[in-house]
């Protein structure tokens, strides 16, 4: 195993205090340190993260800096867990260059607050709203139902579907899900649950780590089947409600962040057929 350059302690106690706790990347500002349960202790989620690797191998390494370089607070940067795990997963799109004007802006952002040059901007919530918009949809015929007519011949059971057959059909709907941000303020990290007792039987996946500017949206697919075992007939006119009926029963939950990393929650609900968004108490 390669030898690690690892950080002193005064650099790992100084760092965030640069910074006054904050995560030095500018998309998250994530306060990385609060109250404990316990009294006597303090959450800290923040790491003294590496510029260029500690050891041989390791993300953005530089062979050309001396051991004291390598461990030197210039070559340290401040993060939350969650920043600091995501440099070293994409070390070419987080190069040596942008991770160190993080640390210097972050740096001046700190010391403008402390000499009161800036004070310490109020938060804003963002709103996120959403709309379904039916996209087409089909019935498909999955087989004969065994209720059809019968008869046996020729020691064999034979069922009768000339006219107006029964029929397995799987029938489905394909929707656009829209989720507008409908505020001056980006919200981070959304999350859609379903917490009815209906649900989509598919919808898109957001990235992990996502966030919706002002005023834009991001559209996913979303598809909903069934299945009915009747006439054609009636798969039709079950198909013909561009809501499903069961869809008295779905309901969704979006929960979202603001830049502060309070989570705020936008509830959906389709009532007489139309999706209906309530603003929820977080």
């Amino acid at each position: 195993m390669a030898n690690r350059d690892d950080f002193k302690k005064t650099t790992i106690e100084v760092l965030p205090k640069r910074v006054g706790y904050l995560c030095s990347n500018p998309d998250c500002r994530k306060l990385t340190i609060g109250a404990n349960e316990v009294a006597e202790k303090a959450t800290s989620i923040g790491n003294t993260a590496h510029i260029t690797a500690a050891s041989s191998g390791g993300p953005r390494y530089d062979e050309n800096l001396t051991t004291e370089q390598r461990i030197h607070i210039d070559n340290a940067i401040w993060l939350c867990s969650n920043c600091a795990t995501l440099i070293d997963k994409d070390e070419k799109k987080y190069t040596v260059e942008i991770l160190n004007n993080w640390k210097n802006l972050a740096e001046e952002e700190s010391a403008k607050k402390l000499n009161g040059e800036i004070k310490n901007k109020k938060v804003e919530a963002p709103f996120l709203e959403a709309d379904l918009i039916w996209k087409n949809g089909g019935r498909y015929n999955q087989g004969y139902s065994t209720k059809n007519p019968k008869e046996v011949v020729d020691g064999r059971t034979v069922y009768s579907v000339s006219n107006h057959p029964i029929i397995y059909w799987e029938i489905e709907w394909r929707f656009n899900f829209t989720i507008y941000n409908n505020s001056s303020f980006p919200a981070f990290n959304v999350i859609i649950e379903s917490i009815g007792k209906e649900h989509f039987t598919h919808i898109d996946e957001l990235n992990k780590v996502n966030n919706i500017p002002p005023f834009q949206n991001i559209d996913l697919t979303a598809k909903y089947s069934l299945y009915h075992e009747g006439k054609s007939t009636e798969a039709d006119e079950i198909m013909n409600h561009r809501i499903p009926e069961k869809f008295n029963d779905l309901i969704l939950r979006i929960k979202y962040l603001d830049e502060d990393r309070n989570e705020h929650i936008t509830l959906l609900k389709i009532v007489n057929g139309e999706l209906v968004n309530e603003k929820a108490s977080h």
